[in-house]
């Protein structure tokens, strides 16, 4: 089952998908970010005013607008085209952040040691080769810098997760087959389809 699915792929699907993904992120980004990953990835940054900060894998720009009002110095990059238009149509002329299109796996344009924190939310499943990310974060980071990230956890997406139903739709329980595979597959996000992929060991 195992696929190796390129770059460029990945690129084509999320534009496709950029603007139904946008349409259900606010200021604090989608329900389960807001509850359960903003206070953990900004217990984790401390206080970040003045740091230079990359948001690698912006999206459509919501932590990347939080980070900036909290004082830090903000470059976003994304490699969907589509999601850097929306990021920018979505930040006030007030707020500096410098949105970059790119991918996290290749960055040449950011200078080595350029900054203070990294963080990657949500983003490193749907690249085609997260250990490239990984080196392209270390390149970047300034000496005692941090590099902060989030992932999918397969209790909670599979390659065949989905709910089990009665045969009148009633919900019995959530199924997580093949939780320890390990390669690329693609997800059902509304009528589109997008890559992830679980890290290989």
């Amino acid at each position: 089952m195992k696929q190796n699915v390129g770059t460029e792929e990945a690129i084509k699907r999320w534009d496709s998908f950029a603007d139904t993904y946008s349409k259900k992120h606010t200021e604090q980004g989608d329900l389960h970010k807001e509850v359960f990953l903003n206070p953990t990835l900004f217990s984790l940054m401390g206080n970040i005013k003045n740091k230079k900060v990359l948001d690698a894998g912006c999206g459509e720009g919501y932590l990347s607008r939080m980070f900036t009002k909290s004082g830090a110095n903000v470059t976003a990059v994304d490699y969907s085209p589509r999601m850097i238009e929306i990021a920018k149509e979505r930040t006030s002329h007030d707020l500096l952040i410098d949105y970059k299109q790119g991918n996290c796996e290749e960055l040449n344009t950011l200078e080595d040691k350029s900054f203070n924190l990294i963080v990657s939310n949500m983003v490193i499943q749907d690249l085609a080769n997260y250990e490239k990310a990984f080196q392209e974060m270390y390149r970047l980071l300034a000496d005692g810098g941090s590099f902060i990230f989030s992932i999918l956890h397969p209790c909670f997406v599979t390659p065949e997760c989905g709910w089990e139903r009665t045969d009148n739709g009633e919900k019995l329980h959530w199924n997580v087959d093949k939780y320890f595979y390990e390669g690329a597959y693609e997800q059902s996000l509304g009528d589109k389809k997008i890559y992830c992929s679980s890290i290989e060991h």
